[in-house]
This record gives C-alpha cells, structure tokens and sequence, in this order.
C-alpha cells in the first residue's frame, strides 16, 4: 500500500517527560554555575536588560506574526496527506562529467531568420542562482546518507519506505509535500569497471542522489550541507529528516508523534521549533525548520560545549542547561526574559525507541522508530516484513502521462558510453520533465540476454524493454542512447498532429491504422530503429510478440533487432499499421552529417565507440539552447 494513513500500534507510551532527566555531571555543573553567575550578572544591570527586552519582545512579535500567518496559511494540511501539491522534482546534481570541446560544430550568432528553431536558454541540472530557483516547499524532506556502493540498500529503502519498486512508471513530480534524496559517501568505483557502470546506472534511471567528495558519514558535515543545499535552490521545508542507509526508521511513527506532540506546545512554541533524536545515536534525526535555523544561530555557542559530539547533542546539552537554569530562578518575570532571550527548540523525549539491531527481528519492539546499525539487507528486510512497515507514497499521480520517453541505461562491457551515458540521459530526461512526458531508462532487460539459452545479442534488450514500458502508456517515443535532443522545443505531439494531417485520408485514418511510426534515412537499405514512436494497441503487442520469435535476426550482424523490424514491417498484416517515413533525414531522426539547424535529434551511430561524438553533441545541444547556431556536425 502507499498510504501514509496507515494503522499504527496501540501501545501506550511510558515515558511522558518531554525533555528526559535534568541530572548534570560535572561538566555539566560547571556550565550551569557558569550560566547562573552569567544570569545573575544581567539581573544587576536589570534597567539595561528591560531595554533589550524591549527590542527583544518587539522583535519577537514580529516573528510570531510572521509564523501565525504560515500557521494559518498550512492550518487545514497533515504532514502527510493526500491533498495534491504538484511540486516538481529538484533535478539533483550529481558528480560532474567533463565537457568534451565541439571541434566539429561551427558556431555563429542566430539570425532573425532562424530565431524559431533555437531553444530558449535551459539551465542543466541544478545551476540556478537562489534569485533564479524556483521556491519549491516539503512537509518533510528525508535526507539518507548511503556509500555509494550501497545501490542494493538504496533500493530496498526505495521500495520499502516510498513503494518505488521499480522506475517503469517514475515520478516525474512531488505531490505529496514529500521529497527524499541519498546522499552519497565514499571513493567511486573506479572507471571502466562492473561496479563503475552499475553507478552509472542507477544515476541514469533513478536520478535521486548527490554524491559528495566525503570518506565517511558525518551527521554535521551532512547538516550543513543540507543548509548550504536548501539556501542554493531556494527550497523550504517543515520537517527534515536526517538518517543513514544502515539504519531501519518506521517514517510513519515520526508523522504519528509529532502529530501528537504539536498540539502540546507552549504558546510562545510553533512546531515547526520540534526536534527527535537520541544523543547516543547519530543514525536519525528529525527537526523543524525553526529548530534547524536556531542550530545555526547558535552554532558558535555550542559547537566546542561537549568535545566530539555532534551539533545537535550540544544544543540538547545547551538546552537541558538553560531549563534547569529558569528552575532556580524565582521570579518569574526574570523567568520569562531568559525564556525570551534563550529561544531554544522543543526536544522530544521518548528517546528510548532509538534502538541499535541486536541480531534478532524478535528483539525489536513495534514501538521502536529508529534501528541502528543494519548492516545486511536480509535483516532490513526482515524487519520491513516483521514491523509490517507500510510505505510513505512521494507520488500520487495526478495525470497519468500518455507518453513515455524511454532509452537505454546499460552501459557495455567496454565502457565506450560510460561518460557519456549519464549526460545523455539527463538530456532526454529534461525534455520529458519540460513536456510533462513520463522518463524511464532501463538496463536490466539488455543484461538478461546473457542469461538466455539462445545468447541473443544484448542489442535485443530493446525489444523487451519496449515490451515492458509498452502497456503502461498510450505511445512511447523510444531513444537510443546515443541519440540526443537538439531542439527541445519540439513536442511529440506536435510531430504526431502533424504527421496525421499529411496521412493519406487525414487524421481519423491515421488512428484507424498508424501504431509505428520509423524513418529510413536517405539512402540507407532499411530502416534505422534507433529513433522511434509505437503506440499501445493490440497489434503493437502482437508485432513484438513476432519480433521476439523472429531467431533468425538474433545473432545476425549488423543488424540484429532492426533487420528483423524491417522484414516484418513489409508483410501485410504489419504492413498497414507502419508509417515509414521513406528518405526522411529531419523529422525526428538525423545523421550528423544531415543536420540543419532546427533539427529534432541527431543519432550519433559511428561505426566506431560514439562516446566520444555523442559528448559533442551534448555540448552542442547546450550550446544551441544558450542562443548560438550549430550549422554542421562532423563526423
């Protein structure tokens, strides 16, 4: 299921204190005397204090103001709700690729002539200013530090926690208010290697983490990055959550709490001022916008209070010490200007369903929202199973796309493409998210024909992606992976609408008959079935079946799948539902040697490795979207 209204556990709740025990140690108790002689110092200047406490209360007015109207703006939404938010994905950054210079292409200012076939100017992936970003807001943004081999654990999380079980159907678009991203740690595998091109991969078809430049997991060093991140792109949340792959967290459990605990808040208290965590575990943390901006301010006041603990432990420390510190205080009004002077978070306690794994699913309470230390996938999913862990869904859609954009992202042996296929990949995914087309890159297909009886060549791996993507969807617009979008300003369906109203006997003929759509270039024997378009239908579905069955194309080069496509598209019960687009270099797929400015897509299909052309002409397609003319490609 994918509901985030899910059953919870009845279990009453033992420990109601809110803050824990206030006994001090002795480092403790010197911060506390340090504290009260600091305390007793500002009472002697008490006038001097009222003044501040003026601009103070003034100040504090304006914020609460400020937060009742953001309170009253959010009164009627859950965290975790089904109300739709259609907030757009961030495109996450990902390490960066050199750029390969574009020897082959001449450049030159448009004319006026040529305006319309240049695209307007289209950031890449995450190179907005904060001026520029687009305010995108999160009820919770769940932050999942994993080493950057750790790919079977980030999809085990991705299924269990948000029901993502595979990327066929992806989700294009946040409507839940919920966004998640695993941030990545450790050396990447090293180049032209098997678990190099598996990176590679899962970047091409989930593209859902960052990989930063770190050896290890540091909870502070993520916060502060998750700060810097947040201000960059302009992204504002109400809860973050902050955790590491080994650790097992019932996400639901931390909506049902903080739902629970927001309605106990202090007047002077927002919820946003929450914070959940256990100081002797560093493997989950949860905190309110407010409590996550108060971290920052009082960075400087905490960060050496308690040598090698972490930021957030210090402010607990810092906080435990200023309420023991208005316990001895018997004015009250003096009780009220530290309270005002000191505007700390809200921590939570029920530290005690912070849990490390013990080696035993039987061990771990249902209660428990956090287990430590996981470190085999079995186990996790154990503890999915046993817990009976309902996911969160970060994707409820609101219109199912009829179009798929659909490629390859199984890089070869050889690793010819392994520099060039995320790029590319990235460039058809950003035309699918401009035109609100579904996005789905797969390799596991190409990988299977290696398992079968009959070694079909890997090539084949097409036809059952096709095969599989096909049903969910009302056309798909299949790529190569060495095919790059020049012009996305073009549209499938203007290309469609277009080509029905040239068909013989227009637009209803067209529907009645056409469910293929593939070019032959000039000159060319057959078709080229690197680029094209196929609708769902009952034909299509028994087109590929006789293309799955056709073993005489199976192994035969150069051709391989597209021979077979070919010979079959001329018998007559094919024959009739293919539009072949005959001596057709421009419509939609181009050799470079063929462009012309305004061109949809240039098929870069070398006889040698076309990694290296394929880059060129994904810095030519930035190029073109920058405002400048590629008049030629050379090849």
């Amino acid at each position: 299921m994918a509901s985030a209204e899910l059953p919870f556990p009845n279990s009453a709740r033992n420990d109601s204190s809110l803050f824990g025990g206030t006994r001090l140690s002795r480092r403790k108790r010197i911060i506390f005397l340090l504290l009260l002689f600091v305390v007793f110092f500002v009472l002697l200047f008490s006038s001097d204090l009222s003044r501040v406490q003026n601009a103070i209360s003034s100040s504090a007015q304006e914020e609460q103001a400020s937060t009742s109207n953001k309170e009253h703006q959010s009164a009627n939404e859950a965290i975790i709700e089904d109300e739709v938010l259609e907030e757009e994905l961030p495109q996450f950054e990902v390490d960066t690729t050199t750029t390969t210079t574009t020897k082959a292409t001449t450049t030159k200012k448009p004319s006026a002539a040529t305006d319309k076939f240049s695209a307007k100017p289209k950031p890449e992936i995450i190179v907005e200013t904060p001026a520029q970003a687009q305010q995108q807001h999160f009820k919770y943004f769940i932050i999942i530090a994993s080493k950057v081999n750790h790919s079977s654990r980030r999809q085990l999380i991705r299924n269990t926690y948000f029901g993502l079980q595979d990327n066929l159907e992806p989700c294009m678009k946040r409507d839940k208010g919920i966004q998640y991203l695993f941030w990545l740690y450790g050396d990447l595998p090293k180049a032209k290697t098997a678990e190099r091109r598996l990176y590679e991969t899962e970047k091409m078809e989930w593209n859902d983490f960052i990989k930063l430049e770190i050896d290890t997991y540091d909870q502070d060093i993520l916060l502060k990055w998750a700060k810097d991140y947040f201000q960059k792109y302009n992204i504002s949340f109400d809860f973050l959550i902050v955790q590491d792959s080994y650790s097992f967290t019932q996400l639901n459990y931390i909506q049902q709490t903080i739902d629970a605990e927001k309605n106990k808040l202090s007047e002077t208290a927002v919820p946003t001022d929450l914070v959940w965590f256990s100081p002797q575990h560093t493997n989950l943390l949860v905190t309110g916008s407010n409590a996550f901006d108060k971290l920052w301010k009082y960075e400087s006041d905490i960060i050496d209070l308690v040598p090698d603990s972490t930021l957030m432990s210090n402010f607990y420390e810092f906080s435990r010490a200023v309420e023991a510190q208005k316990k001895v205080i018997s004015s009250k009004s003096e009780t009220n200007r530290l309270r005002e002077y000191f505007k700390l978070p809200v921590f939570l306690g029920e530290q005690n369903r912070f849990i490390t794994w013990s080696n035993s699913v039987e061990a771990v309470s249902d209660m428990a929202v956090s287990v430590a230390n996981v470190y085999q996938d079995s186990d996790f999913a154990f503890l999915a199973q046993k817990l009976n862990v309902g996911s969160v869904s970060v994707c409820k859609v609101l219109e199912k796309s009829s179009i798929a954009v659909v490629t390859s992202s199984f890089i070869y042996p050889d690793s010819c493409m392994e520099k060039a296929a995320p790029p590319a990949a990235d460039n058809k995914r950003e035309y699918a998210m401009k035109h609100n087309y579904a996005f789905v890159a797969r390799s596991t297909e190409f990988a299977q024909q290696a398992l079968r009886s009959d070694k079909r060549r890997t090539v084949w791996g097409k036809i059952d992606v096709v095969q599989k993507v096909l049903p969910k969807y009302d056309w798909i617009f299949w790529l190569d992976m060495d095919a790059v979008i020049m012009n996305p300003e073009q549209t499938v369906q203007s290309i469609l609408d277009k080509l029905r109203s040239e068909y013989p006997g227009g637009a209803r003929k067209f529907e009645e008959n056409i469910d293929l759509v593939i070019a032959r270039p000039t000159r060319d024997k057959m078709i080229n079935a690197g680029v094209f378009f196929m609708r769902n239908t009952e034909w299509a579905q028994e087109f590929l079946r006789d293309l799955q069955d056709f073993t005489k194309w199976y192994n035969l080069s150069p051709s391989y799948e597209q021979g077979g496509m070919w010979e079959l598209i001329q018998l007559s019960k094919h024959k009739s539902h293919v539009l072949l687009l005959d001596n057709d270099d421009h419509t939609f797929n181009t050799l470079p040697k063929r462009y012309i400015p305004g061109d949809f897509i240039v098929h870069f299909a070398p006889d040698k490795c076309p990694g290296p052309a394929v880059l060129k002409g994904l810095e030519a397609a930035k190029k073109i979207q920058n405002g400048e003319m590629i008049t030629r490609f050379e090849e």
